[in-house]
């Protein structure tokens, strides 16, 4: 309970939590499975006494690696019966809502998390003309590194076939 506690204080205390920052290059060789896919549910658990997110996300297409039809994905955060855990760069996800999602090998649980926390996400949006868009919000951390172009707003297809070349491309033999 008392490491609880502390892990508490230290989080309210903390306004940001501090990332290496990724670009696209590297959010995809860091990623052993990049996917397209719609968050189904989510749900908080204690797990060990903390606040856990469970997720589940419906996958439309995989982009890299490999998954099945459904993922579960369990990020610690999140409200329980009066528990409350904020950790400070953790993507949110709402039921309903389509991302892209670079994603680390399996953690402790049997879970992968996105890679870089809210780096490893990109909303999928339409816009007036109903053509699908990413959109990355990582603003709760601080970013550690040189920043790359903006990827947000580009059109979904353009973003998945620059993944989809990198994944192709050995982490050395990437362009630039």
């Amino acid at each position: 309970m008392l490491p609880l506690l502390l892990l508490l204080s230290l989080c309210g205390a903390l306004q940001a939590t501090t990332l290496v920052r990724y670009d696209l290059e590297g959010l995809t060789h860091t990623a052993v499975c990049v996917l397209v896919g719609t968050c189904k549910e989510t749900q908080t658990e204690l797990i060990a006494g903390q606040p856990y997110t469970r997720l589940v996300f419906e996958v439309g297409e995989v982009v890299k690696g490999q998954a099945g039809s459904r993922l579960e994905v369990c990020l610690p955060g999140g409200e329980y019966q009066g528990k409350r855990l904020h950790l400070a760069g953790m993507p949110q996800f709402a039921p309903g809502e389509e991302v892209v999602l670079f994603l680390t090998e399996p953690d402790r649980l049997g879970h992968p998390w996105p890679v870089g926390l809210g780096q490893g996400k990109f909303q999928v949006q339409r816009d007036a003309a109903a053509k699908r868009r990413v959109f990355q919000d990582a603003t709760e951390a601080r970013l550690y590194g040189v920043q790359g172009a903006s990827l947000n707003g580009m059109e979904l297809e353009e973003f998945l076939s620059r993944v989809r070349r990198i994944a192709g491309e050995g982490p050395g033999d990437a362009q630039r």
